[in-house]
């Protein structure tokens, strides 16, 4: 790996000016970056937010673990938007980029001078990406938008848990990560009409929109049918889900079961009572009642009995893995989906989760690691960055 510019990717040759900061903008433009687009990332000095701040607080050569997940293949450039000269250099960049990607409240960028149309002027074939917590407009346009706000806000946070128990969010960042994915279809979707019609233009998400598009079928249930969702007691994950669907303890672990019929499940264990739920609304009803006693015969072997016996008769199962044993988990392994990515600074190395795409004639790659804060400020000072 080496610091320059990618030169493979289906996006190789498309130029990225990213203005985001934290999760769901930087996943969005690391996506566009594994794909091989070139970014470049525009920061306050001493660099965004979550070079300060991600969980745990843990640091790897001195970024937090947060920033390094979500910004490797890019570059950095420090800007500092009070500053004339700078704002016009960045104004030249517009004039040759493909793509703007912004994370803020709405009204930041334009009070930046940096706005859609402005930039729109300088660059008709721009286009210009926005991701908020909750759209341009609305009473909620200028709330602080964060995953587990709209989580709760959304009717997720209700969904999840047991009957009896308090909601709880998910503890991923769903909501941002599913958002930024948006924003890189948006991004693709804009790309590809400007290559037909030679128009740019502006592509707007936010956390709102997309966390009640992933909560698709549950809220087409309930629209139709006014379903109340009652949770389970026992733990299902899903209150919609029928038994034995669940998580199960067994001797020395945990297995997820899926869905599957009851009386072909209580044939492969011989376990004759579970013949009876030999119906959805049945399997339905007694959910807590087969999952306590499908419980108690679980806890009787260790999960690699239960896991070979039921992917021997096409059961839907899975172990319950930890952190520490994802990396030798053979399919995880054969994927390659962990990778050492190069450091900033020679013959340093991070591990970080791979790029999930695969194509047959322009495979991602790593060219550039996550950069330091202000790593290609002097290009940018230079005029450099994208020389044509």
């Amino acid at each position: 790996m080496s610091d320059q510019t990618p030169s493979t990717g289906p996006l190789c040759g498309i130029r990225v000016l990213d203005f985001t900061a934290l999760l769901q903008g930087p996943l969005a433009t690391q996506v566009l970056a594994d794909l091989g687009a070139d970014v470049v990332k525009l920061e306050k000095q001493n660099g965004e937010w979550m070079r300060q701040y991600g969980i745990f607080m843990s640091r790897t050569h001195g970024e937090t673990d947060a920033f390094l997940a979500f910004n490797r293949n890019k570059r950095s450039v420090e800007i500092d938007l009070r500053d004339p000269a700078d704002l016009e250099r960045i104004l030249e960049l517009v004039g040759k980029a493909d793509v703007v990607v912004e994370n803020f409240r709405p009204g930041v960028m334009e009070r930046a001078g940096l706005g859609y149309e402005m930039l729109q002027q300088r660059n008709p074939r721009l286009i210009y990406a926005a991701s908020s917590g909750y759209g341009r407009t609305g009473p909620y346009a200028k709330r602080p938008g964060q995953d587990y706000l709209v989580q709760a806000l959304s009717g997720a946070a209700w969904l999840n848990g047991r009957r009896g128990d308090p909601p709880f969010v998910m503890a991923l960042a769903v909501t941002d990560q599913y958002t930024g994915l948006h924003l890189v279809v948006g991004i693709l979707a804009a790309l590809q009409h400007r290559h037909r019609t030679g128009e740019g233009q502006r592509v707007d998400v936010d956390l709102l929109s997309c966390i009640l598009a992933l909560q698709q079928q549950e809220l087409t249930v309930y629209l139709n049918h006014r379903n109340s969702f009652e949770r389970a007691q026992a733990n299902v994950g899903h209150p919609g889900i029928t038994a034995p669907c669940g998580i199960y303890a067994t001797q020395d672990g945990y297995m997820m079961l899926a869905m599957f019929p009851c009386p072909k499940l209580g044939t492969i264990l011989g376990v004759d009572w579970l013949a009876v739920y030999d119906s959805n609304e049945k399997m339905f009803e007694a959910r807590d009642t087969v999952h306590q006693l499908l419980s108690s015969h679980f806890a009787t072997q260790p999960t690699s009995h239960w896991i070979e016996l039921l992917s021997a008769n096409d059961v839907w199962c899975a172990p319950v893995r930890t952190y520490a044993e994802l990396e030798d988990d053979p399919q995880i392994a054969h994927k390659r989906m962990f990778w050492d990515v190069p450091y900033a600074d020679a013959g340093k190395t991070y591990r970080t989760v791979g790029s999930p795409f695969s194509f047959s004639s322009s495979p991602v790659s790593v060219h550039r690691s996550a950069p330091r804060s202000g790593q290609h400020t002097p290009e940018f000072k230079a005029r450099d960055i994208w020389k044509d």
